[in-house]
């Protein structure tokens, strides 16, 4: 059994055994939960549960040694990639930052440009993630800090997050468009038309299918791409209807698209977002309170 699995135990029993409930806040399907329980318990040859109905019930006498073994390895292995981390700092100043494609291009592209040649002895590690990844990253340890998209449905006993960006997503259309005319666009109004946006790895794409059921549009997402310009491009000889977070807006270099914003819009709230410890690294802090600082000032 290796951390991760550790991890998925742990998880599993304090979420009383409920899988549905385990593999939403281990950001992992319930499927590979399922799996991993029935693979350990048949290599070798163990029973983690007991079982009511088919379900996992509780721990079994076998299972509660096991688990208590995974709690102190797990805590050890904390304990020492806590330290790892902090000599490392200590010789390198790394921060490991994970963001969206989308929000480093048109949130921090400035910022760690500034930031960098401020401060050439930080070195910041970025990893261009979708939000689900970016999420599954902060709870292995993998980075210091993520920027995530609202709802970031973390636990807010563990992790900490301070909004940076307040904003919604907004209808990218032709000038010829038939919803040009409108002052705002009505979730309705979409029915006629193809829609296009995030694939299904950005939390985009499940935010816009979510307001599209919930408003009773009759349309569904059509065409979806990683590329926001490529997606604001097929708008330009089409009636085609792509939904972006609004501050792309600030980027498009062309006439041929107009902004529309919706009623009862979705939010698009950027989040900071770290685990919480008892103490930060220097570089940590000073990271964290110039990020802060920075969104915290007027845009000119």
């Amino acid at each position: 059994m290796n951390i991760s699995q550790m991890n998925y135990l742990i998880t599993i029993v304090e979420c009383g055994c409920n899988l549905s409930v385990a593999a939403k806040k281990a950001h992992v399907s319930q499927s590979a939960l399922s799996q991993f329980v029935t693979n350990f318990e048949r290599d070798e040859e163990i029973e983690l549960f007991v079982r009511k109905n088919g379900r996992l019930a509780e721990l079994s006498a076998s299972g509660e040694k096991v688990y208590d073994y995974a709690k102190k390895i797990v805590a050890l292995h904390e304990e020492m990639q806590e330290m790892v981390r902090e000599e490392s700092d200590k010789q390198k100043g790394t921060v490991r930052i994970g963001l969206p494609s989308l929000v480093l291009t048109v949130l921090f592209s400035n910022f760690f440009s500034r930031f960098t040649v401020d401060n050439p002895d930080i070195r910041i590690e970025i990893i261009e993630e979708g939000s689900h990844e970016l999420k599954r990253m902060l709870y292995e340890k993998d980075l210091d800090y993520a920027v995530l998209v609202e709802p970031t449905k973390l636990d807010p006993k563990i992790y900490e997050e301070n909004i940076i960006q307040i904003d919604e997503y907004k209808a990218f259309i032709n000038p010829q468009h038939p919803l040009a005319e409108k002052s705002k666009v009505k979730w309705q109004d979409l029915s006629p038309y193809q829609i296009a946006t995030f694939r299904k790895s950005f939390v985009t794409n499940e935010l816009v299918l979510q307001k599209l059921a919930e408003t009773g549009a009759e349309t569904s997402i059509q065409l979806t791409s990683a590329s926001w310009d490529f997606l604001v491009e097929t708008t330009y000889h089409s009636e085609i209807v792509t939904i972006l977070p609004g501050p792309i807006h600030r980027y498009l270099k062309t006439d041929d698209v107009i902004m529309k914003s919706f009623e009862n819009p979705i939010p698009f709230n950027v989040l900071l977002c770290r685990p919480i410890k008892e103490s930060y690294s220097p570089v940590e802090n000073y990271l964290h309170e110039e990020m802060l600082s920075y969104f915290y000032q007027p845009i000119n």
